[in-house]
């Protein structure tokens, strides 16, 4: 018996490319270029300095940190005086802050107590609704003291 072929599976047809674009199938093939052997520098020796020379070189580096040093330590000094002062400082306005609001908050209530007088129409209306009414009725304690007379 004979084996069944697989079927070929049909892909369907792609859209159609946008003019100006190339194909999704199509690859641009790169050119190489062949690499040239890397050149190898020459070893290049180092000067040959004297023992000497070398000593003074190290005596000269060694003095260069401890110079370093030393003003490293003034630095840290002067960074830890400088944050003392910022903290007192700090301190001094906020002292100043709570003396200020402290002054500040008596006079709003003798702002407050003052009147304020309102210009125009409806406020000589308003004006005259709160104005103490006089009316000819007495009151029964005033009653009281006229009757009595």
């Amino acid at each position: 018996m004979a084996k069944a072929a697989p079927k070929k599976t049909v892909k369907p047809a792609a859209k159609a490319a946008k003019p100006g674009r190339r194909p999704a199938g199509a690859k641009t093939t790169k050119v190489v270029k062949a690499v040239a052997p890397a050149k190898k520098p020459a070893a290049v020796k180092a000067p040959l300095v004297s023992k000497d020379e070398l000593r003074a070189q190290l005596e000269k580096a060694q003095n260069t940190i401890a110079t370093l040093r030393t003003k490293s330590r003034e630095a840290v000094r002067a960074a830890k005086a400088a944050a003392v002062q910022i903290v007192e400082l700090e301190a001094k306005v906020a002292e100043l802050e709570k003396k200020l609001a402290a002054q500040a908050k008596p006079a709003k209530p003798a702002s407050a107590a003052k009147p304020v007088k309102q210009r125009g129409r409806k406020a000589a209306v308003t004006g005259d609704a709160e104005a103490p009414v006089e009316s000819d009725e007495l009151t029964s304690a005033e009653a009281g003291t006229t009757a009595e007379e």
